[in-house]
């Protein structure tokens, strides 16, 4: 067994025992950091190195392991008044505080400082945990708080309240005496050499998805009952304890909504649901020129251009394909390619790609008018314009909610599941960047490389993902006006 439990380990262990297992024993069988997860992590470090700042006098503890313990031990009786990344052992376990002030009369207070919006379940566990580990060696604590982004009231340039500090010690107080048993539930499961049995189900992804899921999950179907819309947590255990993971094993007499129904016999019966006629009436609405337009957008915790709150999102690319009656086709496009604001710029460009008339035609139309209409209120020099375009939008991601249901889709709606049956040819597997979040974190990497091959690189990535949202959603259209016909 490792000489101590980290407070990583500890919470990996509340998820999944099994995780826990994994991650001492094998944790090369854990799948590899996407740059996207990569980017949440580095975020984190950003706002934490942003939290210590807020505490001028602090001293931060830099060594590792045992090196740390014997250099906290030091600053506390050297009268240190703020320690970062303090660390202390007890029972066993080793962990790292972010925060530690000393008051007037030499009690401690701890804050946990997390880059989420909100206090959640399992940062009181987080606490508690440190909290049982400080008192278990000597450490007088007073209060326990956690220290949160505030995405309220807070707007780029002035950060001065980017943080939002919650006292949190009775929530942690009523969790503090689960420790101990959940601590032994640790030391039981990593004392085995062999690994735990530990059934699949949606604590694989809560509260963060697990690196071993590719692991746990290789005998799962795609087609799985977790992929069942809304269906109650008890019926989903029960199918679980049953050992029923297929839907196609599903029993007929398995109580479910109508809506579920539908979804589970189109599994079964492989049959599509396609309305013909609401389809055709849908498109006639459309009129030409027709944009087919997507937005790549960033939200990170710490706003960066005026007027921004943390985690509103701001975009930095755009694709855009018009469709002229005539069948012939242009394509528009702008990627921001330094670490200015990137909105003036790109909005310039926007409003000359998208002229007065015409469908603008979007996939999850919500996400781009609200963007457009915030860009409106934002740079007034462009509103009638960017107003022009948010109220011609047309969702052809509606047709897939309502109208056009394939087995295939597994309940979703997406462009990735929908483009492989209604436009074989086109592919995302090919391309360097094939998801959303992977955008920006490539993007983010991109603005600040220096080294002209390696930003070009990631420059034509970036462009060739967002160019095929575009394409994708030509190419759909043009299949579903065959159908309609």
């Amino acid at each position: 067994m490792a000489l101590f439990i980290t407070k990583s380990n500890f919470m990996s262990g509340l998820q999944c025992q099994k995780r826990l297992w994994l991650e001492v024993k094998e944790p090369n069988r854990a799948t590899a950091l996407a740059p996207a997860q990569q980017r949440i992590i580095n975020q984190g470090n950003e706002v934490g190195h942003y939290a210590r700042q807020q505490f001028p006098d602090g001293k931060l503890i830099t060594g590792n392991s045992l090196d740390a313990i014997q250099e906290t031990q030091q600053a506390t009786l050297s009268g240190a008044s703020c320690l970062f990344e303090a660390a202390f052992v007890f029972d066993g376990l080793l962990i790292r505080c972010d925060i530690l002030l000393r008051n007037a009369t030499g009690d401690w207070e701890l804050i946990e400082v997390k880059s989420s919006s909100k206090v959640k379940d399992e940062h009181i566990e987080d606490v508690a945990l440190q909290k049982y580990v400080l008192i278990g060696a000597g450490i007088s604590l007073n209060t326990t708080k956690l220290m949160h982004i505030n995405t309220q009231d807070c707007f780029y340039p002035h950060l001065s309240n980017l943080f939002t500090l919650e006292n949190i010690t009775s929530k942690v107080d009523k969790t503090l005496k689960k420790i101990p048993s959940l601590l032994q539930n640790s030391k039981t499961t990593l004392a085995s050499d062999i690994e735990p049995e530990f059934t699949v189900g949606k604590h694989c992804d809560k509260p963060n998805p697990c690196p071993f899921k590719n692991s746990c999950w290789q005998g799962i179907p795609e087609a799985s009952i977790f992929t069942i819309p809304r269906l109650h947590e008890e019926k989903l255990k029960d199918l679980v304890q049953r050992k029923i993971f297929d839907l196609l094993s599903l029993p007929t007499n398995f109580p479910l909504t109508e809506n579920q129904r539908i979804y589970v016999d189109s599994i079964q019966t492989k049959q599509p649901m396609i309305d013909q006629e609401v389809i055709a009436t849908s498109l006639t609405n459309l009129e030409y020129p027709l944009h087919f337009f997507d937005f790549e957008t960033h939200n990170p915790a710490i706003p960066r251009f005026k007027g921004l709150k943390p985690y509103e999102q701001f975009p930095f690319q755009y694709s855009c394909h018009v469709l002229q009656e005539d069948d012939s086709l242009e394509h528009y496009e702008y990627l921001h390619a330094d670490e200015s604001d990137p909105r003036p710029s790109l909005i310039a460009a926007l409003v000359t790609a998208i002229g007065r008339v015409g469908s603008v035609i979007v996939y999850h139309k919500s996400f781009e008018s609200k963007l457009l209409k915030k860009l409106a209120l934002d740079f007034p020099r462009y509103r009638q314009q960017l107003e022009s375009i948010a109220n011609r939008l047309w969702d052809q991601e509606d047709i897939f909610k309502k109208h056009y249901k394939h087995p295939a889709f597994l309940g979703k709606t997406s462009i990735k599941k929908v483009l492989p049956i209604l436009v074989p040819d086109l592919s995302y597997d090919d391309l360097e960047v094939k998801r959303g979040d992977e955008a920006q974190a490539i993007w983010d990497e991109m603005i600040k490389a220096s080294e002209p091959r390696r930003k070009q690189k990631m420059t034509a990535a970036l462009k060739a993902y967002c160019k095929l949202d575009t394409s994708a959603m030509v190419e759909i259209h043009k299949a579903l006006s065959a159908i309609a016909r």
